[in-house]
């Protein structure tokens, strides 16, 4: 009875020491946490755009070398945790400094590529919009309302410099590059001959043809003062 009271009085004696150990290391313990927080806070959003893009088919951003060499850090101070608690609150085993540096890391390297894979699929999208070519049909009456939603519609993608956040953002964004396709597309008036229509839309891209300069588009041209204005092709 004696070794069993002795016992359990050693038990109790080791509880009110973890206790008292675990009561002076709580604010080395928030702290830690905090710290962590902010690292997921600051990563999170970056994750979520880059689940975005891969729904999207946009799977050429590489982080594999930053992301594993915070990945190395993180399991590794998982195993020390998990093998004795305290080991995280001292600074010379969890480097806090160290830490943040490869949190930043990742998070400028995934930034960088998630912003030059959105510039690349948006002008890939883009269809050629000539600006000389839109300031000359400007100069058309005929042309002018459509000149200017063309122009309306290159602004706001131009505009959309931001990363997309989802789907719906892409969404957003296609959209408007589908209606400028169509508005460029449908370039059209009753004023205007369908021949002198295609040759516009000829030169606005690599310059029309030769063929395409027929005496009527020639004609309508050189009314409209607009002969010299376009880039011809021999072929």
């Amino acid at each position: 009875m004696l070794l069993e009271k002795c016992q359990q009085l050693s038990q109790l004696s080791q509880k009110r020491i973890n206790l008292q150990r675990y009561a002076s290391n709580r604010e080395g313990f928030k702290s830690r946490q905090e710290q962590i927080d902010r690292a997921v806070t600051a990563i999170l959003p970056l994750v979520q755009y880059l689940r975005a893009f891969r729904q999207r088919g946009i799977t050429n951003v590489d982080l594999s070398q930053k992301a594993d060499n915070l990945l190395k850090f993180i399991a590794n101070v998982e195993a020390k945790f998990q093998e004795y608690p305290e080991w995280i609150i001292d600074n010379e085993n969890f480097n806090k400094n160290n830490f943040d540096s490869k949190v930043k890391d990742l998070q400028t390297a995934l930034g960088k590529q998630l912003s030059e894979a959105w510039l690349v699929y948006r002008s890939q999208k883009m269809p050629t919009t000539n600006n000389e070519i839109l300031n000359l049909l400007d100069r058309v009456s005929a042309f002018k309302p459509t000149v200017q939603r063309i122009r309306k519609l290159d602004w706001e993608i131009q505009q959309s410099n931001s990363i997309p956040q989802s789907s719906e953002d892409f969404e957003r964004v296609d959209r408007l590059i589908e209606q400028l396709k169509q508005c460029w597309e449908g370039l059209n008036s009753d004023e205007v001959p369908e021949a002198v229509l295609r040759f516009v839309k000829e030169a606005a891209n690599e310059g029309a043809s030769l063929g395409l300069l027929t005496p009527e588009v020639k004609d309508w041209l050189t009314k409209h003062r607009l002969i010299d204005s376009f880039r011809i092709r021999l072929t």
